[in-house]
């Protein structure tokens, strides 16, 4: 998934809330997974396979670079 369609993701699911991030954590529990949280209070986790574009250096597919988040 590319960070732009995370984006548009993230805001459709939220759309009627505030869709400001507050955080994004990384799980590793063997999966690629985030935890995003917002102000509106909600929560989700999403799995990641690839994240790409400007200065995300070369990765695995599953893995999250640090400098991404």
């Amino acid at each position: 998934m590319r960070l732009r369609e995370l984006d548009t993701l993230l805001l459709d699911i939220l759309s009627q809330d505030h869709p400001e991030i507050t955080a994004a954590t990384k799980l590793d529990n063997g999966h690629s997974r985030l935890r995003v949280d917002f102000a509106s209070g909600a929560r989700i986790t999403v799995m990641v396979r690839e994240v790409t574009g400007p200065g995300v250096p070369a990765h695995s597919a599953y893995a999250i670079p640090e400098s991404a988040l």
